[in-house]
């Protein structure tokens, strides 16, 4: 079989599910597309650490491409999914590019969620991405330093 003939296999997501599932099928014969909107892997549970100023993002985030550098079944794409096809199994990405499949897996995490309250978002700021951890951590860093300038002690 050649490579256009193998079955093509679609997976939206680079987080944790995505990259082990890709992973997993590292020695399958099929192709595979790994789409996601990033083009590194996140490892979120030490997001904290980079709100805190306890790491720098680099430590938690790798490019998706050097971690599957060595798989040979697997394309990396960087896009945004706007629609799935079901009918004509194609997805289309942000740039209005078109991408066909035989097999979609959809690994698209989860978002923040305030139960039907979305301006709680403002004070309850959510800890999701580096984005997320920067922000977070530019507000801490800068109350900080508007603590120290602060000639009243208490």
């Amino acid at each position: 079989m050649t490579r256009d003939t193998l079955p093509h296999l679609v997976i939206i997501g680079g987080g944790f599910a995505g990259l082990w599932a890709t992973r997993a099928l590292a020695s399958a014969r099929v192709r595979i597309t790994l789409v996601d909107r990033r083009n590194h892997h996140l490892f979120q549970p030490l997001l904290y650490q980079v709100a805190t100023a306890g790491l720098s993002a680099p430590d938690i985030a790798a490019p998706l491409r050097h971690i599957l550098g060595d798989q040979r079944n697997v394309e990396v794409r960087l896009g945004e999914v706007t629609s799935i096809d079901k009918q004509t199994r194609q997805i289309t990405l942000a740039d209005g590019s078109h991408l066909g499949y035989d097999t979609l897996m959809l690994c698209t995490g989860a978002t923040h969620a305030y139960f039907g309250h979305d301006e709680w978002a403002a004070d309850a700021p959510g800890l999701k991405t580096l984005d997320d951890a920067i922000a977070l951590r530019r507000k801490l860093l800068l109350a900080f330093e508007r603590a120290e300038a602060e000639p009243d002690p208490a």
